[in-house]
């Protein structure tokens, strides 16, 4: 039994090994860009361990997050805390809690096929201005059977996966929402783990890290190619196929300046229920917004009078209004987003010397 675990353990170490190719593959990566590569491997393993092993039983369903502070997935947004719950599209499920002091918040089912073509496909989706909320901010939501209650979403029987999005303008200072989740279709019996059910969950953990990664390596080369120091609509069907909220509007680009310049994006704010822009690594995560600031929101930003900002970004802080940093790199990607815009305005980008602005 022990050479049987031996076999099992050094088959997944290896498998792991091999997906260093995806760094190794790309030639023309800065020393930064492959150092938070590798690392970013290893933010993936931990997230998808999480999915598989920890969080995998659905019919004992608890939430944990696929993009948080120090782990992050194809272009997380700062101002958002993630919640994912691995369910059944064959079972029924009910999500209560509170949702204290947040500005949205978004229940998506999806059939999450990272691991296999790189889409996480909507099901359903329903936001909080669609849902019956106490005065109190209680609320139930139910998944799957039949309801007659305005907080039900239907679930197709390939659903295997809730996405609750929260969103915040002010995300530390705000009381976070409180959301658990149970099933009331089945009783789950205590399942103990064997060989084959652990090989099983390493394999679908390594299978996720590789199609996430390379599912984003696609994306960011493409912006690199196509929205380089812009921010295009681009294809919303796409974006959306890979998990993204129908009511947002995302418009990636790809910056790349030397550190005498500047880029400036200037923009007309629509009306929307919320917007932000955020700078990204190669690799399509979120800067450290924990200690540097790295985005912008409606509830952060100094905008006109006639509803128009610009967005000036620098390599490290310059005395200027609405200032961003991308760290001290020269590249990596971006993205701008509105929740329920009228309309979706095309930004102008430019790129100028630093010397040539003026200060405040």
């Amino acid at each position: 039994m022990a050479d049987l675990f031996k076999e099992k353990w050094d088959s997944f170490c290896e498998n792991l090994k091999d997906i260093g190719s995806l760094i190794e593959s790309e030639s023309s990566l800065s020393e930064t860009d492959q150092a938070e590569g590798y690392r970013y491997l290893l933010r993936l393993l931990r997230l998808s361990l999480e999915m598989n092993l920890e969080h995998s039983n659905s019919s004992t369903p608890s939430f944990y997050s696929l993009s948080h502070e120090t782990a992050k997935i194809g272009a997380d947004n700062p101002d958002n805390i993630y919640l994912n719950a691995n369910i059944d599209g064959k079972q029924e499920y009910k999500v209560s809690g509170n949702i204290g002091e947040l500005n949205y918040l978004s229940f998506g089912l999806k059939e999450n096929r990272y691991s296999i073509d790189g889409t996480m496909i909507s099901l359903g989706e329903i936001d909080m201005k669609d849902m019956f909320i106490e005065d109190s901010g209680d609320f139930v939501l139910y998944l799957g059977g039949t309801k007659e209650s305005k907080n039900f979403l239907a679930m197709p029987k390939n659903t295997n996966m809730l996405i609750v999005r929260q969103t915040y303008k002010d995300r530390i200072n705000q009381t976070h929402a409180k959301i658990n989740i149970k099933t009331v279709s089945t009783k789950a019996s205590p399942e103990l783990l064997s060989s084959d059910k652990l090989e099983n969950q390493l394999n679908q953990s390594l299978a996720f890290v590789r199609g996430t990664a390379s599912t984003f390596l696609i994306w960011v080369k493409d912006f690199k190619k196509n929205h380089k120091n812009a921010l295009p609509l681009g294809d919303q069907s796409f974006f959306q196929a890979a998990g993204g909220d129908p009511k947002i509007c995302y418009l990636h680009g790809y910056y790349d300046f030397n550190k005498d310049e500047c880029m400036q994006i200037t923009t007309y704010i629509p009306d929307c229920e919320y917007w932000n822009f955020q700078l990204e690594n190669f690799w399509m995560e979120s800067l450290d917004y924990r200690h540097y600031p790295i985005h912008i929101n409606d509830s952060s930003a100094i905008v006109k009078k006639d509803k128009s900002i610009t967005i000036t970004v620098s390599h490290f802080p310059i005395n200027i209004e609405n200032n961003l940093i991308t760290e001290g790199r020269n590249n990596g990607a971006m993205l701008l987003r509105w929740i329920d815009a009228k309309n979706n305005p095309i930004p102008e980008v430019k790129i100028k010397k630093i010397d040539s602005i003026e200060m405040n």
